[in-house]
């Protein structure tokens, strides 16, 4: 039988080091941002908790009742969830690398966008899970209920599917050097005397790029060649006339530069963009698949960060929870979404309640809904290598108590699972999890 507690109980607990709460009962609690590692709630009754964002890591929960729990964004990493119940969990962007999840319940969960590398989830019961986008590389699913077509949502690299098989990627496979392309490349270097190479591929994409037209006809690499278009309209093709960017534009600022991802030496053009102040501003999938390119300027103090809108939400929840727990970084700047060509601060991120999982991004401007494995771009303030003055302890913002506590005229109200409970007094002082809350800002 569960033992009823409060969390705020298992908080103050928690705080003077005790870790044991084998089988209690706290289904139903609210505290996003929880920080309860190496904590014990084996077989306690957790049904439908919202601990999204919270700091699990190496907690034991086996054989746990998490149904319907929502640990979006939880960190979990090495942590005991064997035998748990798992059924309809909201796990999206949770990170569970090296998690025991043998003979959990995951029926109907959702794991999109969750990184479970290495994990073990040997006779798990995985039917009709979600986990689209999810990294199951290198995790142990022998004898896991579950078909093969679900699984492939997934990242499977290295992982050891149901019936023993191992996922090899493509990209683990030795390269075969194509003879002829090579053979080609080297015609065209000799071709005919009158061509001059004297230009690197990075400097015939640089002269173009900077629009240091008209270029002369020697301006061509062993590889790479520029054809003039129209007025204003280049295009950058290899040595056998594939054609691999173009650019369009009366000057620099009013450049735009494709770059067709699949064509060779894709890689180096936006690398050199990239170092020229062109970042990625819109996709375009057909009929070829394509960047387009832009320049935009970079505040100082800024990095630009490149990846997927699952790996922007972790780097706002590191930044969130580095505030909630008084390490904030001194001078620290919100992140930064590169919308257009303009930086929009990034206000909340939030997971899509769809079953198809994603992130909506909330900024000055409106809401803007993505995939989890959208390309993004965003910038990260560079912190100053100047030592400075430790900041003082910040109190928790109002968004991590809505709907937890309320505190007006002089009353305290706490929600709990059982209805509210109602405090009233003067100079009320409340402390949770080792942490003096104010109530004016509540």
């Amino acid at each position: 039988m569960s033992k009823a507690i409060t969390l705020e109980t298992l908080l103050s607990e928690f705080a003077r080091g005790v870790r044991n709460f084998r089988g209690v009962n706290l289904a139903g609690s609210m505290f996003p941002l929880v920080q309860l590692s190496h904590v014990d709630l084996a077989g306690a009754n957790l049904q439908g908790i919202n601990w999204s964002g919270a700091d699990l890591i190496k907690a034991n929960l086996a054989n746990a009742n998490l149904q319907g729990a929502n640990l979006i964004g939880a960190d979990l990493s090495g942590a005991n969830l064997t035998d748990a119940n798992l059924q309809e969990a909201l796990l999206s962007g949770a990170i569970l690398v090296g998690a025991y999840l043998s003979r959990a319940n995951l029926q109907r969960a959702v794991l999109s966008g969750a990184i479970l590398k290495g994990a073990v989830l040997r006779d798990s019961n995985l039917n009709e899970v979600n986990v689209v986008g999810a990294d199951l590389s290198e995790a142990d699913l022998r004898g896991a209920i579950a078909r093969r077509r679900d699984l492939e949502e997934a990242k499977l690299s290295g992982a050891t599917l149901p019936n023993g098989e191992v996922v090899f990627d493509a990209e683990e496979l030795e390269e075969i050097p194509v003879a002829s392309t090579v053979e080609r490349t080297a015609a065209m270097a000799t071709a005919t005397e009158t061509t001059v190479l004297e230009w690197t591929n990075e400097q015939v994409i640089e002269k173009l790029i900077l629009q240091q037209h008209p270029l002369p006809s020697s301006c061509q690499s062993a590889d790479l060649k520029v054809v003039h278009l129209d007025n204003h309209c280049y295009q950058l093709r290899t040595a056998n006339d594939t054609v691999v960017a173009m650019v369009e534009g009366a000057s620099v600022a009013e450049e735009t530069v494709t770059v067709f991802s699949e064509a060779p030496f894709a890689d180096l053009v936006a690398s050199v963009l990239q170092a020229l102040s062109f970042l990625p501003t819109q996709y375009i999938p057909e009929p070829i698949p394509a960047w387009q390119y832009e320049q935009v300027p970079i505040p100082a103090g800024s990095e630009v960060r490149f990846g997927t809108a699952r790996q922007l939400w972790k780097a706002w929840w590191l930044l969130l929870k580095s505030t909630a727990t008084g390490q904030e970084l001194s001078q620290l700047e919100p992140l930064q979404l590169l919308v257009g060509k303009s930086w929009q601060p990034i206000c909340d991120i939030a997971f899509s309640p769809s079953a198809s999982g994603g992130v909506i991004i909330k900024t000055p401007t409106g809401d803007r809904p993505y995939s989890a494995d959208a390309l993004l771009t965003w910038l990260e303030s560079v912190r100053s290598g100047a030592p400075t003055t430790p900041s003082p302890v910040p109190t928790p913002t109002t968004s991590l108590w809505n709907g937890v506590l309320k505190f007006e005229k002089n009353c305290l109200t706490i929600q709990t699972a059982a209805g509210p409970v109602y405090v009233r007094g003067e100079n009320l002082t409340v402390t949770l999890g080792g942490q003096t809350i104010d109530l004016n800002q509540l």
